[in-house]
């Protein structure tokens, strides 16, 4: 070790010339730093910034919180002896200084005060900055700071660190060099350290607070009621889903037993916590309000390291889960009543049917030939309704046979029959919960089909095939029949309970024969739509064409005018859409419908014909529906005959 004289003779005799001991080696390259930063020794006072202090202030008030209670410990300790109390940033800036009143104007007279800036560039060798500089705690005795000043004072600092390990700031215990105490520094380091630990706790409470929102946020977050139970049985947590979703609060539920929650026969032992449960249907029942909610559990156990602490149970509710399913399997309506074109008088009426059908929750019945677009109206119907959200659900009776349907619109569970599912599967009508189930062609549904059907009606639940639990379904039905029901209860082949219970909105869908005004328009619309599809550039409708499709009487109705439209397209050749690219059936008059009057009969039969055909006119103000609907032809026969009797 070097002596002082030997350091820096001129520097250390000015400062200390009675004293020759050795340096420890922190205190000589201390000093040499010193050197270096060409400090005065004989300065009188350190530099003091209130504008940096006030700033620092702020920037650790974490810091100044979490020591003061400590440094007044040491205080009532080393109160009345001539020592002070200080904490200091990272920078060596004083924040905080607490010790008598003596001593304080004694420090204040060297500006050790607050707002100070005591590191070891700025002041040279002492406990506060250089103990920052070799980040360990540190005993600077009075003639080894290098401040002239500085020697009557013996300090002790030690840093505190985060947990990261970086320095956040020193406590320093200074005083008297006459009066220190062997352990002065060993205190300021344990409590020192005491900071450190306390810091390190609210930082870790801290970022358990950060996890527990964002676990919070996750949770609430998720479609599936969350349940988190401890050993015991004791509900430890509950998402917002499930709190939703059984219309319970948060109180209802924390710290209460989970059987004494829910009455299901599962919650009442503890086999469900040992085991793992995966897609259990089950109906949920509360206690407290009788709440029930179709869902599909699940259980999986929480661990800490091998020791088996709680278990995580997520619900889901059935029908958003069949939701979903809807939503990937196309199982939804597009069809608006936007969507559907015609401005005839009776079509119009039959829209407006549907319009105020679709604002209430009776089942709608819709009548109509083939080809009238029934499917649309029911989609129509379903998308304005309060039900356009969930499921549209479509089958066609009279497609599935009949020992199939069954299966198809009540579901079934595992080992029902031959080839069954496993796990089951469910039905339409689970599917359609809480939406609208179209049945198309009614009317072909089996005798033994329609009791079931009437069931579900009355009671709005189903039993899958195989299986003795009743499922609540809330669906809305349209049914769809191109049959005279009426007729069908007659010959015995459809049931007159059933009738009455879907004939509560009828709604009859004309012919295209009884709306061909819309013929034209309807055309129009399709040419438009298959443009688009078709590697065509239609850009006219020749007026033959026009003329052929507009008396012709349609059997097929809509279905078919859209079949015909397609395939002109295909088979046109040039721009212009001509009566060579329709079908012969539809330029062939003979396969037009037959009526009671022929305009061709020549002669004076002819002109009593056409004498009919003017009185009837008459008779119906000139309203063309009525006076075809009186000779009992179509209206497109009407307007041919009026072109050819010129009494347009």
């Amino acid at each position: 070790m070097k002596k002082i004289s030997e350091f820096n003779s001129t520097n250390i005799m000015s400062v200390s010339p009675h004293r020759e001991t050795e340096f420890s080696s922190i205190i000589h390259q201390s000093w040499q730093r010193s050197k270096g930063y060409n400090i005065d020794p004989n300065r009188k006072y350190g530099k003091v910034s209130k504008e940096l202090w006030k700033k620092s202030i702020v920037n650790n008030a974490e810091l100044i919180h979490t020591a003061l209670p400590l440094m007044n410990d040491i205080y009532q300790l080393v109160e009345g002896t001539g020592f002070m109390v200080i904490i200091c940033d990272r920078n060596g800036r004083l924040l905080k200084t607490i010790g008598d009143e003596e001593i304080l104007k004694k420090a204040e007279s060297i500006s050790f005060v607050e707002g100070a800036d005591w590191s070891e560039e700025a002041i040279g060798t002492n406990a506060i900055g250089t103990c920052i500089k070799v980040n360990r705690p540190l005993q600077v005795f009075h003639y080894e700071h290098y401040l002239k000043v500085l020697q009557e004072w013996t300090c002790s600092a030690s840093p505190i660190r985060g947990s990261d390990g970086n320095i956040l700031g020193v406590l320093n215990v200074s005083g008297p060099y006459e009066k220190v105490h062997p352990h002065t520094l060993g205190m300021v380091v344990s409590t020192a350290k005491a900071v450190e630990n306390l810091l390190n706790l609210q930082e870790k409470n801290r970022r358990n607070e950060v996890m527990k929102s964002y676990l919070e946020v996750t949770m609430n977050s998720l479609t599936s009621g969350i349940i988190l139970v401890n050993q015991q049985g004791d509900i430890i947590q509950a998402n917002k889903t499930l709190q939703d979703m059984i219309q319970l609060n948060e109180e209802d539920l924390v710290s209460k037993k989970i059987a004494e929650v829910f009455t299901n026969q599962l919650f009442q032992t503890d086999l469900f916590m040992f085991d793992n449960i995966k897609d259990r249907d089950i109906t949920l029942k509360t206690k407290i309000k009788q709440n029930t909610k179709h869902v599909l559990l699940n259980c999986k156990p929480v661990y800490q390291g091998e020791m088996r602490i709680g278990s995580l149970l997520t619900f889901q509710e059935i029908q958003k889960v069949r939701q979903l399913v809807n939503h990937f399997t196309g199982n939804r309506a597009t069809i608006t009543f936007k969507d559907i074109i015609g401005e005839s008088p009776l079509f119009l009426k039959s829209i407006n049917e549907a319009k105020a059908a679709s604002h209430s929750p009776s089942n709608v019945l819709l009548l109509g030939e083939s080809g009238t677009g029934k499917d649309l109206f029911a989609q129509a119907i379903h998308n304005n309704s309060k039900r356009s959200a969930m499921p549209f659900i479509a089958i066609n009776c009279g497609a599935i046979p009949r020992d199939l349907l069954s299966s198809e619109l009540f579901g079934y569970v595992e080992g029902a029959f031959t080839g069954a599912r496993k796990g089951g599967n469910s039905g339409k009508f689970e599917l359609a919960d809480g939406g609208t189930i179209f049945l198309d062609e009614i009317g072909e549904m089996s005798l033994d089909m329609q009791v079931l059907l009437l069931r579900v009606l009355q009671n709005r639940e189903i039993n899958r095939i195989g299986d003795h639990k009743v499922i609540p379904v809330d669906v809305r039905i349209i049914a769809a029949t191109n049959k005279n029901l009426k007729e069908e209860v007659r010959k015995g082949n459809f049931r007159e309970d059933l009738y009455f219970r879907l004939n509560v909105l009828p709604i009859q869908i004309p012919s295209l024969r009884e709306r061909d005004e819309d013929i034209l328009l309807l055309a129009s619309h399709f040419v438009k739509q298959y443009n688009q599809k078709i590697p065509r550039v239609i850009e006219s409708i020749s007026p033959s064409y026009l003329n052929a499709i507009k008396k012709y009487d349609w059997p097929g109705n809509v279905r078919e005018l859209q079949n015909v439209i397609e395939r002109s397209l295909n088979r046109c050749t040039s721009g212009v859409l001509s009566i060579d690219s329709l079908p012969d059936e539809i330029t062939v008059t003979g396969h037009q419908v037959e009526t009671t009057v022929d305009p061709n009969v020549p002669g004076k039969k002819a002109e009593i014909q056409k004498q009919l055909l003017l009185d009837t006119l008459m008779d119906c103000q000139y309203n063309y529906s009525k006076a075809a609907k009186k000779l009992q032809i179509s209206r497109s026969t009407l307007y041919r005959w009026l072109d050819r009797f010129n009494l347009k």
